[in-house]
């Protein structure tokens, strides 16, 4: 099983904590002045200009600066003049196949072919990840091809590695721009589950000493399941007077198990948000709506019931405070409603998040968390706090490899006694590691590779368990 931090509890007396700061990017409304928007950063201007006549002719004499010819045309994005060279280049024994790649994604993006030049950049980015001018021109090429998700993620990356304040300059007004637009954006994923402990339940044959030589066995077998998990997003924003900006963001989560479906779950949800931005902060008020469809485990019939409604609202923040050094904050209220049978975990839910994302260099970020969450519940059995602390690393290799480690770690108290007399006491320890290729997809989806470790220690046997879950998942943002 992958570990979504939007993914829904699994049954009630398992309720976990929100734990997911999402500050979407969304990106809206048809790009307007493109001719605005500088083709070059300031600091990569060779400053050196060729007719196509003179440099034919000076190559035939000069073959060794040939590549040197071809590297300033390749940082200008001289399509003309790589179209009339790069034959001619393909002629030279020992020619560099980067420079040809290069050059061939500059000529697809200008003919307008932005599909084929996105491709085409990646592969070569994948190879060449430390030349900021390609990535440069990789992320304008998503840009103009409307990936607006994918561009703002380079562009950031660049940012916080730009020579010169004149780059950044460009940089942010790429940023300014793609904040300004008004499309939906959407983006899901799917990972398949092979889930040996659905419930988190201990191990068969853990003993609860109840004192007076007395003893609690667990008995019942731990339910297990094969399925997907999936997610589903769609955010539209409609920029107001250039900062203002009101948005729609929809959402749907699940898991559905194939072969053990008392443990299907669903949530479908909607928000609409105010909110302010520009090329370095954004912030979103979000009032928000869920609705959760669960079968109800044990105490089900395999079918999806109505389970709970969930109103809240939220303010999210994004700030980047330096190019290399970006904070996000999420604070979130909000009341569940379960239906009767399960009314005694009523009650209000209140979360803070906050993530520091520091950015050493365009091939790594760093992250760390502190969270606070609390519940509120009929049932004082059901309420606690929960502060936990959170540490990651993301690094893109050679041949455009990349990882994403997660470390974390958090403390559950529970406010009142449980069914045994035991005011429940946990530590939670998480760690996962993501694995893919930035170049490869299959039919336009990312291919993904995870491994997730969860363990719960407590003050009561029953709360203790730990797993271990591999699972593989497509992604796409579009």
């Amino acid at each position: 099983m992958i570990a979504h931090a939007a993914n829904p509890p699994l049954a009630p007396q398992d309720r976990s904590a929100e734990t997911y700061a999402k500050v979407a990017d969304e990106l809206v409304r048809p790009i307007e002045d493109k001719e605005l928007l500088s083709t070059e950063l300031p600091s990569e201007d060779s400053g050196t200009t060729m007719t196509k006549e003179e440099s034919i002719a000076y190559l035939k004499d000069n073959p060794a600066e040939f590549e040197r010819l071809l590297g300033n045309f390749l940082r200008q994005g001289n399509a003309d003049a790589l179209k009339d060279l790069l034959p001619v280049y393909e002629q030279v024994p020992n020619y560099d196949p980067s420079v040809v790649d290069w050059g061939n994604a500059i000529i697809a993006a200008k003919s307008g072919n932005l599909d084929e030049a996105v491709r085409r950049y990646r592969e070569i980015n994948a190879k060449l990840p430390e030349v900021q001018i390609l990535r440069f021109q990789l992320a304008m090429a998503l840009f103009y091809n409307r990936q607006f998700v994918a561009a703002e993620s380079e562009f950031e990356r660049l940012r916080a590695e730009a020579k010169t304040e004149a780059d950044v300059k460009v940089i942010n007004n790429y940023i300014d721009a793609i904040n300004k637009q008004g499309s939906w954006d959407f983006n899901g994923s799917v990972s398949y589950m092979d889930d040996s402990n659905i419930t988190n339940a201990p191990e068969q044959g853990t003993r609860l000493d109840l004192g007076n030589g007395s003893a609690l066995t667990y008995n019942s077998p731990r339910e297990s399941g094969k399925g997907l998990n999936f997610s589903f997003y769609g955010d539209k924003k409609w920029l107001n007077d250039n900062k203002i900006f009101t948005a729609v963001h929809l959402n749907t989560y699940g898991k559905y198990y194939w072969d053990n479906k008392a443990y299907n779950d669903i949530t479908a949800g909607i928000g609409a948000g105010v909110g302010y931005q520009n090329a370095i902060t954004e912030v979103e008020l979000v009032p928000f709506y869920n609705k959760r469809w669960y079968a109800q485990g044990a105490n089900g019939d395999g079918d999806l019931k109505s389970y709970t409604d969930t109103t809240g609202v939220r303010v999210v923040l994004s700030q980047f405070l330096s190019p290399k050094l970006r904070y996000q904050g999420l604070a979130s209220y909000s009341k569940s409603d379960y239906i009767d049978r399960y009314a005694f975990n009523d009650g209000n839910d209140l979360l803070f998040s906050n993530t520091a994302v520091y950015f050493p260099n365009g091939q790594q970020f760093l992250t760390f968390g502190l969270d606070y969450a609390t519940k509120s519940s009929d049932d004082e059995s059901q309420a606690f706090d929960r502060p936990g602390i959170r540490v990651g690393w993301g690094q893109t290799w050679p041949k455009g490899y990349t990882t994403q480690l997660n470390l974390g770690y958090a403390e559950r108290n529970y406010d009142g006694e449980d069914f045994f007399g035991i005011e429940r006491e946990n530590k939670e320890y998480t760690a996962g590691i993501r694995a893919w290729n930035r170049a490869f997809s299959v039919l336009g989806l990312t291919p993904k590779v995870s491994w997730n470790y969860s363990k719960v220690t407590s003050n009561s046997p029953f709360e203790e368990y730990d797993k271990n879950d591999v699972s593989f998942e497509l992604t796409k943002a579009f």
